[in-house]
């Protein structure tokens, strides 16, 4: 059946035209029966359609936009039904939705979309690279240092260790990779500092925390990234500007034990003495932080050169607080390692280095001895005075020269001191011709006896 609207063949049983919706069946003006489109009689009251037919069935070019609006109006009447169904359907899901949504079980996550939004930067740096446009604005920079801080902060009081916990983190470790990779080292360092706190035991968290920040960590501490900024590092120096460096040093120091190991590692190997500076200095900035491992690293078989690098590093990185950790080196079979000790426990010993100096003065050798009496006296350690006159008034054989040398020391140092329980002593010494059973004391050791004692005396006065 053709469409007297569009000219559309339809089947036979259809009333309404598929493709424009025009009613298909001619409609008696007399009797209103339903006649098919060409009957020139009605089948119900014998009615000429032909007239009909004429006027109405006649083709008309009606616009294209007239025939899909009556199309649409005639299918929306012919599926009436299924359509208010459908949207009633709708409603109801977009109801439930919307229950979804405001239900309070259902949280926001800030820290996931704070992490996306620094990830998006970084694909754009990443798809731009090498372009003008690829710099990052000072906008972007401002965005991503506030990014990493609200991060960090998350992981210094997150507790619930699920699968989205280390998710984040590992997101968080591919994040501060592109902080160091491209060069935004203020950015990347409250990440790292955070990991390197929970790692360390400095946030208390659980076993498997520090686990994951260990993880991250390692990954974060490649050769790679130290190099790169190790050549930052260089570059500020080169420029004049090394202060700028601090920050980088925060980050090496963030590693922790992982970096300091790397360090020292090559201290001990390297044969380049600029090369051996170079990390010395790189150690010393990083500071305290690096005590611990240097700690673990001196041992009994250790080459005597890096335990006297140690002795060096700790004089200047180190406080009272672990200055017995010299103590060893301080006792070393090779000279050069005890002196670089003692020297570190002069800068670095406080209240403490009289008493760790005593409790070694009967081990170590003559040379040191001296020194360490010397010191004793410097420091007025009136601790020293029982065993300085012991050592004073001791019989046991030794060459003559170094007899003399240490009795005037310690002579010496009981006169600065200033101690009383000494003046007996040294004015035996003095006076007396024999002493201990030697038939003179020389005068080497006379003459200090009488320093000492108008020492003292001036001290009383």
């Amino acid at each position: 059946m053709k469409c007297p609207r569009c000219q559309n063949e339809n089947p036979e049983d259809r009333k309404f035209c598929k493709e424009c919706g025009f009613k298909l069946l001619l409609v008696c003006p007399k009797c209103q029966h339903q006649n098919v489109p060409g009957d020139k009689f009605c089948g119900e009251c014998g009615y000429n359609l032909t007239i009909t037919s004429a006027t109405t069935q006649q083709h008309v070019e009606i616009p294209p936009e007239q025939i899909i609006k009556d199309r649409e109006s005639t299918l929306i009447e012919e599926n009436k039904t299924e359509i208010v169904e459908m949207v009633s359907q709708i409603n109801v899901t977009i109801e439930k939705d919307q229950e979804i949504v405001s239900s309070p079980d259902i949280e926001e996550d800030p820290i996931s979309e704070s992490i996306a939004q620094m990830e998006k930067v970084f694909a754009r740096l990443d798809a731009m690279h090498g372009a003008i446009e690829s710099l990052p604005s000072g906008e972007q920079k401002d965005m991503l240092k506030n990014l990493s801080l609200q991060v960090a902060g998350w992981l210094e009081t997150e507790t619930a260790v699920a699968p989205a916990y280390k998710e984040k983190c590992l997101r968080l470790q591919k994040l501060a990779f592109h902080f160091i990779r491209n060069g935004f080292f203020v950015e990347a360092h409250p990440i790292i500092d955070t990991f390197s706190k929970i790692y360390t035991g400095k946030l208390k968290k659980d076993v498997k925390e520090r686990e994951i920040s260990l993880e991250v960590l390692r990954h974060l501490a490649s050769d790679d990234n130290i190099n790169i900024i190790f050549k930052q590092i260089k570059a500020d120096e080169k420029k004049g500007t090394p202060g700028a460096s601090y920050i980088l040093y925060l980050i090496l120091g963030g590693f922790s034990d992982i970096i300091i190991n790397k360090l020292l590692n090559s201290l001990q190997d390297t044969a380049d003495s600029k090369e051996r500076i170079s990390i010395i200095h790189v150690i010393e900035e990083i500071g305290q932080r690096a005590i611990p491992t240097i700690k673990e690293r001196i041992t009994s078989f250790a080459p005597w050169y890096f335990l006297r690098n140690l002795a060096y590093i700790l004089g200047r990185i180190g406080n009272e607080n672990n200055v017995d950790i010299l103590r060893p080196l301080l006792l070393h079979k090779d000279k050069r390692v005890c002196v670089e000790a003692f020297k570190s426990i002069g800068l670095i010993g406080g209240n403490k280095k009289g008493s760790l100096f005593l409790s070694a003065l009967n081990q170590v050798n003559q040379e040191l001895k001296i020194n360490i009496i010397e010191t004793l006296g410097k420091i007025r350690c009136t601790e020293a005075v029982p065993k300085l006159l012991d050592m004073l008034k001791d019989k046991s054989s030794m060459a003559e020269n170094e007899r003399i040398s240490l009795q005037v020391k310690i002579c010496d140092a009981l006169g600065i001191i200033g101690a009383n329980e000494a003046v007996k002593t040294l004015t035996e010494i003095a006076e007396s011709k024999s002493f201990l059973g030697i038939k003179s004391s020389p005068d080497e050791i006379r003459h200090a006896a009488k320093r000492a004692l108008a020492s003292i005396k001036r001290k009383q006065a």
